[in-house]
């Protein structure tokens, strides 16, 4: 089958990235032909991908070459939309070879000059691809860039939504929300990676609901798998993801000196509110609580209260503790090495304060017979919930989100009080669940039905 899956970013890092490359490879793997529309620059380095090329200035043409890349199944294209200097995000980071805005920053002429030059290039790709399903992704803009090129083209659509989307800009301006609702009704299909994510889409962008469908993301089973280990003398809490407030960070570092067990910390991951952790820690870790406390109050936009909370009347014994506690933040780690990261933790966290519309990150703990530790919201707490009636043991991995250092203290305890043999058991079961229900070639296939059959059923939701 012919597939045209739009992204409006990169192929490597995290959240929707691996998302797309993922089900791209799968789809590939499965004998599909893939053309991808997206912004990465360095797509012929992927093992994947049979052919790239950029789009002139007027996305109109386009110069294909083939990269090398050994034969498979099917056939991976990427190609890359002119969209000019500006590239619309989320949440801020660097991005090479462009000028990063947020989207609640973005002037209406840049908004429309970055929309108008998706939409040629969308209905040059379908009539050059011909496709038979296409998938777009983001409840702006990727529907309603969709939306317009096929209703130039008689195409169909299924929408993917993602968290950060709705999060950081329909959920803000009014203009987004408009362009979502219009691009997700005239959807065949929206998918949501959680009942959680479904609903709350829905609840901001009506008019959709009865062909929502669920799928939960997927993770890459072969590259996240169990390693061989033994008793460590010292276990390890883990945390894999962005150094930013939402995520939450700042909460598990106040948790740690209230853990019981011996235990030392590995902080993976990169974000604007990096220096500001590491900052934190060592004012934590070297007896500082002023300085804490002046990090708390100004927090990465604003004051994190919990955090305050507790830094202005510590328990007893609580900064000595945090003195005899090791934590290394060894930066980003790219799939790859994460995977050989990952496996060797004994319990990680995914402490986010703010929703999650699913969390990947916590499927690739599960995959490498890690136990995930969660807070009890929205799509990570489904992801918790999920492993949790596996290993048939309710409520040992979820925490009150409403307490949020004290509660995900007392999850890690629960977690590394259990037997060394017997939480590797129950990160076995972890494993096959994460094996039989979140591996990016059940993912692809899931979507693909659905996109070419939208009364197709979802397993999941």
């Amino acid at each position: 089958m012919r597939i045209l899956l739009w992204h409006g970013y990169l192929l490597t890092g995290s959240g929707s990235n691996v998302y797309t490359a993922n089900v791209a490879r799968a789809w590939r793997d499965a004998g599909h032909d893939v053309l991808i529309l997206c912004q990465e620059r360095h797509a012929d380095a992927a093992h994947y991908v049979d052919a790239t090329g950029e789009f002139a200035d007027d996305n109109r043409t386009v110069e294909v070459r083939d990269t090398g890349a050994p034969a498979g199944a099917g056939r991976c294209t990427v190609l890359r939309p002119w969209i000019g200097d500006v590239l619309p995000v989320y949440v801020y980071d660097e991005y090479e070879g462009f000028t990063a805005k947020t989207f609640v920053d973005l002037t209406d002429q840049e908004l429309a000059d970055y929309t108008g030059r998706n939409i040629e290039a969308m209905v040059a790709a379908i009539e050059r691809h011909r496709p038979e399903a296409i998938v777009t992704g983001h409840e702006v803009m990727g529907p309603f860039i969709a939306r317009e090129a096929c209703a130039r083209t008689g195409s169909t659509y299924l929408a993917k939504l993602h968290g950060s989307a709705l999060e950081y800009a329909v959920k803000i301006q009014p203009r987004y929300r408009e362009y979502a609702i219009a691009g997700l009704s005239a959807a065949s299909v929206v998918v949501g990676g959680s009942r959680y994510m479904v609903e709350e889409a829905a609840s901001v962008t009506p008019g959709w609901l009865d062909k929502a469908r669920v799928v939960n993301p997927g993770c890459d089973v072969e590259l996240f798998k169990p390693v061989e280990r033994t008793r460590p003398d010292v276990p390890t809490i883990g945390y894999v993801g962005k150094l930013i407030a939402s995520k939450g960070v700042h909460d598990l570092l106040a948790a740690l000196p209230l853990v019981d067990a011996e235990a030392r910390a590995v902080i993976v991951g990169y974000g604007g509110f990096a220096d500001g952790l590491r900052a934190l820690w060592d004012a934590l870790h070297s007896g500082d609580v002023e300085r804490a406390l002046d990090i708390a109050r100004a927090g990465e936009n604003g004051p994190l209260a919990a955090l305050e909370n507790l830094l202005g009347s510590p328990p007893p014994g609580y900064l000595e503790r945090a003195a005899q506690i090791d934590v290394e933040f060894p930066g980003r780690l790219e799939h790859d090495p994460l995977s050989k990261t990952l496996p060797h933790f004994d319990v990680l966290v995914v402490p986010s304060v703010l929703a999650e519309a699913f969390g990947m990150v916590a499927a690739e703990a599960a995959a490498c017979a890690v136990l995930p530790v969660v807070p009890g919201h929205s799509g990570i707490g489904e992801a918790g919930l999920a492993v949790e009636e596996r290993i048939g043991r309710p409520g040992l991995l979820t925490f009150d989100r409403s307490d949020p250092i004290h509660t995900c203290a007392a999850a890690i305890d629960r977690v590394l009080a259990l037997d060394f043999d017997e939480r590797r058991a129950l990160g076995t079961e972890a494993s096959e669940l994460a094996r039989e229900r979140w591996t990016w070639t059940e993912v692809a296939r899931r979507l693909l039905d659905l996109a070419a059959s939208p009364d197709a059923p979802s397993s999941d939701g």
